[in-house]
């Protein structure tokens, strides 16, 4: 229902204020009877019946009239739309693919390296809301890498793909293998993110790597990633999450994650993260302790680059017509003001 009204009104939350006015209109109603009830009691009800009579033309009319200015300004406040703009519809903007590290190292230290990824992504994807016209993309990796959300302008759609992962709900597909060298591929996440990629949109395509760098497998596979980058013409920035200085324990379950019985441990490797950065033309920053918001470097660097000029994902751009009730509804509120309630004159006009 709601995705329905939104091809009709820009905020059709504020709609629910239409029930508020029935409510208000039905107190109004209980409260005008019970008012003439007390007039009977009081006086003649000849008389009374008289004078109720004569006010109640006037009551009426600037009733009515409150009632349509109040429900014109509810209906205009909700943003009514309808007509494609087309020379507007076509978003210009730039592609960003992030590459978030879903491995078990990522699960180290107070609060989690995860947690503070998923914080600064969520900031993110605020600052690419607010700016428009840019598509965001999701690839998720560890010992495998899987396309998660593909480029969208679905904001909201992005934000639920990185709060669904926790401790306890890692993708069962992004684990290793037997065969895998490694259970943090940042080389074949990088290649997934290069082909996550649109081609129409060449030269205006950036990606993100959010990790902890700790990838066994070392340069050989990663450099191969950052080679399909470069002959894309695609920039990767990086982002270091955790302590470079901090060795900490992974967890598993209750207890810490071991491997031939010594216990795993893990820290912040920035290396392969600069280098990746400095290769690609990107940047590398940093997510510590107070976290780096990744919407700063989102409008200081990758805004920098050309527009995707455009794009088979045509965003639904609606003329706004809420002047069209807008205006009514001052008019009609301001008539209902300036309208008396007939106390003034007697049956027939005259003044008493």
């Amino acid at each position: 229902m709601t995705s329905i009204l939104q091809q009709w009104f820009a905020y059709p939350t504020l709609l629910w204020l239409l029930l508020l006015l029935l409510v208000l209109g039905m107190f109004a109603v209980r409260a005008r009877r019970r008012r003439q009830r007390a007039l009977m009691l009081l006086g003649a009800r000849g008389l009374v019946e008289t004078s109720l009579a004569r006010r109640s033309w006037a009551r009426r009319l600037r009733g009515s009239l409150l009632a349509l200015g109040l429900l014109a300004l509810l209906l205009g406040l909700a943003g009514p739309q309808w007509g494609r703009d087309w020379e507007q519809s076509t978003a210009k903007g730039r592609d960003l693919v992030v590459v978030l590290d879903l491995s078990r190292s990522m699960l180290a230290e107070k609060p989690s390296r995860l947690e503070r990824a998923q914080r600064a992504l969520l900031n993110l994807a605020d600052t690419v809301q607010r700016r428009g016209g840019h598509r965001i993309a999701l690839v998720g990796f560890a010992g495998r890498s899987k396309l998660l959300c593909p480029l969208t302008h679905d904001y909201d759609h992005f934000r639920e793909t990185v709060r669904a992962f926790d401790q306890d709900h890692l993708d069962p597909e992004l684990w290793p293998t037997e065969q895998t060298p490694s259970g943090t591929r940042m080389g074949l996440a990088l290649m997934t993110a290069v082909e996550a990629h649109d081609p129409l949109s060449a030269g205006a395509q950036d990606i993100l790597l959010v990790s902890d760098g700790d990838d066994p497998a070392g340069d050989g596979e990663w450099s191969l990633g950052v080679l399909d980058a470069i002959k894309r013409g695609i920039c990767v920035h990086t982002a270091g999450v955790g302590n470079p200085t901090t060795i900490s324990s992974i967890p598993f379950g209750e207890e810490a994650l071991t491997f031939g019985g010594a216990r795993v441990e893990t820290k912040l490797e920035e290396g392969p993260l600069k280098e990746i950065a400095r290769r690609t033309g990107g940047t590398y920053v940093s997510l510590q302790d107070a976290g780096y918001p990744l919407g700063v470097l989102f409008e200081t660097r990758i805004m920098a680059g050309g527009d995707r000029e455009f794009g088979d994902d045509a965003l639904p751009q609606y003329y706004q017509r809420y002047a069209l009730l807008l205006v009514p509804a001052f008019a009609l509120l301001a008539l209902s003001s300036a309208i008396g309630d007939g106390r003034r004159f007697r049956h027939g006009g005259e003044k008493p």
